[in-house]
């Protein structure tokens, strides 16, 4: 699986939140942390990250060690929306893949199970993606055939358009947990408590 990348997608400004929901501490370690180990798991040595609104906050947090096991791409669009850190992401990516695994950072719940379950769904040229409250999403992985049209996007147009546009065969993966997402520090609260860590 070495000519698939990981982009974990981390440029928003996190409004919601009130501050910088990547570097929040769920089980002693930060939620992005928690995505990069997770992607890790399945593609090691091939995670990357788009970061953005927070971009000087998590490269202190790298240098401090509290990121480790990625690399780092800066979308300096990033205000424009997730495209902006689609388009940064495929762009600057730091080999000639074949594939990229997009992730959301704060999508919690998802497990390494949920990821093989993309891998396998994934035959080199269709399109494999999580379906969740009855819509297709990320985690999704997109052939490179894709990158024209990811590239094209738009505003806070993300990946799920090209889901729904492409000419690419899709494959559906039922994914319940990618629904689960921290936007504010209530429902962090709220995963901390279930046990779920």
């Amino acid at each position: 699986m070495a000519d698939i990348a990981a982009l974990i997608l981390a440029g928003g400004a996190s409004s919601r939140f009130g501050g910088c929901k990547l570097l929040a501490e769920i089980d002693g370690r930060n939620l992005l942390q928690r995505s990069i180990e997770l992607a890790s798991g399945v593609l090691p040595g091939h995670v990357h990250v788009v970061t953005g609104a927070w971009h000087p906050q998590l490269m202190a947090a790298k240098a401090e060690g509290r990121l480790c096991g990625a690399e780092f791409i800066h979308a300096a669009d990033w205000s424009e929306g997730m495209a902006a850190s689609l388009r940064a992401g495929i762009n600057n990516l730091t080999a000639d893949y074949s594939a990229v695994l997009v992730l959301l950072a704060d999508q919690v719940a998802l497990t390494r199970a949920d990821l093989d379950a993309l891998l396998k769904a994934f035959d080199g040229h269709n399109i494999a993606c999580g379906v969740y409250g009855r819509r297709r999403g990320v985690p999704a992985i997109f052939p490179r055939s894709s990158f024209p049209r990811l590239r094209q996007l738009g505003g806070d147009q993300g990946a799920k358009a090209v889901l729904y546009e492409s000419t690419i065969p899709v494959r559906e993966c039922s994914m319940p947990n990618a629904q689960r997402d921290i936007d504010t520090p209530e429902q962090l609260g709220a995963w901390q408590g279930s046990g779920a860590v």
